[in-house]
């Protein structure tokens, strides 16, 4: 049984008029996930042999669901997913995943949950283990969490001790709308909402997460703890988080970001001086970052 979800009873009925793509090398795999679909009255499928070819597919997007081997060609699929669910590749981040497995090895396991499916299935299966998960998401899917690091499905079994939780916003279900005959425009707005609940989220926890990593530095700087690698690191942390944060801002808020830009040549400035960096430069980010944080978050 699925980590992820418990099964439905198979009901085939209104999945008639779902589109799924099938991401997998395998001619026998991609069979038996035919057979699986076809199970659940779906006929509109799409098949991608290889890592390009499933790139272009999903980038076209129009599907509901996608079936995914984690491994296209020797090479991770995890990125797709990622990139579906920050809304980089494809129009629809709320798309339906599996990812097929070979092998529950703990690293890819972490990887793939950590990418954002809605559920993983272990190579070999049966196409009646694929049509039953696939079944489960037409009547529920988990809410979607984001924080700076991760966004998708919320897998948490309670808030860890002394966390800050992370609010859960309802995902649209392309599934659940075939099912039940959404229109397309309808669909089309939900989806539309739920992409700026969830990238006004995102924009908090990227300026939260540079606050935080700005106080790192200040406080191993201020331990004598800053060595030359664990800064420069930390440095090109910085560098992601405040380039997603800043196309963000722009897109969603119309920001100009010049605050984050001044905060970026700060970043490169002192990556030109690694060596020379005092405990006075690591404060000064520190305190340009609080104001991004109280920009952003309000706190």
């Amino acid at each position: 049984m699925s980590a992820f979800s418990k099964p439905a009873p198979v009901q085939p009925q209104g999945l008639s008029k779902a589109k799924v793509l099938i991401c997998e090398s395998n001619g026998m795999i991609r069979q038996a996930i035919r057979i699986g679909l076809n199970n659940l009255g779906i006929r509109d499928i799409v098949e991608a042999h290889g890592f390009v070819t499933a790139h272009k597919a999903l980038e076209q997007g129009g599907f509901d669901a996608v079936v995914m081997n984690a491994e296209l060609e020797g090479h991770d699929t995890f990125f797709l997913l990622r990139e579906i669910r920050l809304g980089r590749l494809g129009p629809d981040p709320f798309i339906v995943s599996m990812l097929l497995l070979t092998a529950p090895e703990p690293t890819r396991l972490a990887k793939a949950v950590d990418s954002g499916t809605d559920d993983l299935l272990l190579i070999p299966f049966s196409p009646d283990q694929l049509s039953t998960r696939l079944n489960a998401f037409r009547a529920r899917r988990k809410p979607f969490v984001v924080t700076h690091d991760y966004l998708g499905p919320d897998r948490r079994k309670g808030p860890r001790q002394g966390a800050q939780s992370a609010p859960t916003i309802d995902a649209p279900n392309p599934l659940a709308a075939r099912a039940v005959g959404i229109p397309s425009e309808r669909y089309e707005m939900l989806r539309q909402q739920a992409s700026r609940a969830l990238g006004t989220e995102r924009i908090k926890r990227l300026a939260a997460a540079t606050e935080w990593e700005c106080r790192s530095m200040l406080n191993a700087a201020a331990a004598g703890h800053n060595h030359r690698d664990l800064t420069i690191t930390g440095m090109f942390k910085l560098e992601t988080l405040l380039t997603e944060l800043a196309e963000r801002a722009a897109e969603l808020l119309q920001h100009d970001g010049s605050h984050l830009r001044e905060m970026m040549d700060r970043i490169r400035d002192a990556k030109n001086r690694i060596g020379e960096l005092k405990l006075a430069d690591f404060d000064t980010l520190h305190v340009a970052a609080r104001r991004i944080t109280v920009t952003y978050t309000g706190g």
